[in-house]
């Protein structure tokens, strides 16, 4: 029997006036949530006309019938940088949403696991039209519209289509600045934070203008598809930030620096004004080449405390290849360029890159010491099928083509943990604890956030039933929640400082003899990791 279609729904409910937004992802990071900001979105496209929205996250919601039967139409979405849910998309409730949406409500959905039409059509007959491009445009223009084949940017189902739908022509929207999510529709029960502490999202512009050739879910629009870069005003920023009460705030562009005047003049707008956040982000290496240390040190006074770029590869070779777009001294550049700050230094590597040895990767670890990064974040490479990087590494008939053999598995797994657990010996903890009190832009104190970490970390455990613990970090909060702890504690960091480096460079020239970073130290780490945290982990996942 043939469905009911999306204008002949729309015929029997009217007009439409109130709008279902559900983000259906349900993975929850014990130590950080961070609020759907694509679905907010579509959330505040929805208001722009006019409609009332509401915003359901169902890592916070059990039960939706009432609300979805209340609804004239239901929006399923989510992307996964919202939410840290990258590898976890298989955790959601999308089968069990639409099975409670009344058969004659229209259906749209879009973002993460929505981008194939023919797919997303088969698999959920209820779904009527997926959204593409910019979400906020693209469901105010649907809204508005009498006739489906004039809307851009979308596809829907039809009887008489050759394959069961039509998909319009897609049609890049500008970034609007005064289109950004409406905290104030939030559900004041949903907890977005970062180790305890309230946090929140930004999205100052999307796209890429590179081509990274690993990177084949970054750089796009929220529905995949390759864009170029565009990005919102320093006063649209401004207007946004002074609408969040959050003290954190991290940044989900995929490139905050791609426009360095503009960060520059954000961070005149939120020092003139007195506006105190702590914010963090992902930059490209080539743009903060290109500016200077004195905007950087700007950034710092304004309150940008980590900043992290994708070096991905210490071997020129790997760079060509992936078409990274920087050479290893435009590395060196920058990193010698954050030097010149108290930002926080973060790195991003790829493992198993083709060609790549052990000794290659460790050496990454080796790289971070030697320039005082902070931390250093591994990601496995993902070769996925039908990708350029796919068809460079394998030929047709799916063998790996010379010179592209490449670590993986097991094996790989291992490595990662030797760089990972091994990357911050005692001192480099202490040389970042102290960075962070020299910081010229923090207004949150480093070991209060440590305590409230702590506090994350113990929850549901026995350290958190004995009360000893969690009664002497809620009185260390105080104390270092303290002014004077707080002016005392930046002189002692700078006073420090000198002679922790140089006990650091002693201790990574004894230590790259001996091997107790790559040997012992993440074998400890790993056991710990496995006894405690994974365990918890399981248990928080069986009780749920």
């Amino acid at each position: 029997m043939r469905g009911i279609s999306y204008l002949e729904k729309l015929a029997r409910r009217g007009r439409i006036e109130r709008v279902a937004v559900v983000y259906p992802f349900t993975w929850a990071n014990p130590f950080f949530a961070f609020p759907p900001i694509a679905a907010e979105y579509v959330q505040a496209g929805v208001v722009g006309t006019g409609r009332e929205a509401r915003l359901f996250d169902l890592r916070f919601e059990n039960d939706l019938r009432e609300p979805l039967r209340d609804a004239d139409l239901v929006c399923l979405y989510g992307y996964f940088e919202d939410c840290a849910i990258f590898g976890r998309w298989d955790r959601h409730a999308i089968p069990e949403v639409l099975e409670q949406v009344p058969a004659d409500t229209p259906v749209v959905a879009g973002g993460t696991g929505f981008s194939e039409p023919a797919d997303v059509f088969a698999a959920h007959p209820k779904i009527d039209v997926v959204l593409r491009g910019n979400p906020d445009a693209t469901i105010a223009e649907l809204l508005e519209a009498d006739e489906l084949e004039r809307v851009e940017n979308i596809a829907f189902r039809s009887s008489v289509a050759t394959g069961g739908y039509v998909e319009t022509p897609r049609a890049p929207r500008p970034l609007r600045d005064d289109v950004y999510p409406r905290r104030h529709l939030r559900n004041p029960s949903y907890r977005y934070h970062i180790v305890g502490v309230e946090a929140d999202t930004i999205r100052a512009g999307i796209g890429c203008d590179y081509r990274c050739r690993f990177c084949y879910q970054y750089g796009k629009g929220l529905d995949g598809e390759v864009r170029r870069w565009q990005g919102r005003s320093a006063e649209s920023l401004y207007a946004e930030i002074r609408e969040i009460d959050a003290p954190l705030l991290a940044w989900v562009d995929d490139d905050m620096t791609s426009d360095m005047r503009t960060l520059g003049a954000l961070a005149d707008l939120l020092i003139e004004n007195g506006c105190r956040k702590a914010w963090a982000g992902t930059g490209r290496l080539d743009h903060v080449n290109r500016s200077d240390v004195a905007t950087l040190r700007k950034l710092e006074r304004a309150g940008l405390v980590a900043l992290s770029f994708g070096v991905e590869s210490l071997n020129e070779r790997t760079l060509r290849f992936y078409a990274k777009g920087h050479r290893l001294e435009d590395v060196e550049e920058a990193m010698a360029r954050m030097q010149e700050t108290n930002i926080l230094l973060m790195c991003s590597f790829l493992l198993g890159s083709p060609g790549e040895t052990e000794a290659d990767m460790l050496e990454m670890m080796w790289f971070g010491r030697r320039w005082n990064i902070d931390t250093i974040v591994t990601n496995r490479l993902r070769v996925a099928p039908g990708t350029a990087l796919h068809q460079a590494i394998y030929d047709e008939g799916g063998a790996v083509r010379p010179g592209m053999e490449r670590i993986r598995g097991p094996e790989l797994k291992r490595i990662k943990g030797r760089v990972k657990f091994g990357q911050r010996s005692p001192f480099r903890f202490a040389l970042s604890l102290a960075k962070l009190y020299r910081h010229e832009g923090l207004h949150l104190d480093p070991l209060y956030l440590l305590s409230c970490a702590i506090e994350t970390a113990i929850r549901g455990s026995l350290a958190e039933k004995t009360l000893v613990l969690p009664i002497a970090l809620r009185l260390a909060k105080r104390v270092f929640a303290h002014g004077a702890f707080r002016r005392s504690s930046r002189l002692l960091a700078r006073i420090l400082t000198p002679p922790l480096q140089v006990c650091n460079r002693a201790f990574d020239a004894l230590d790259r003899r001996t091997g107790f970073s790559t040997r012992f130290l993440p074998a400890g780490l790993g056991f710990f990791r496995e006894r405690f945290y994974e365990r918890r982990h399981r248990q928080r996942l069986l009780g749920a």
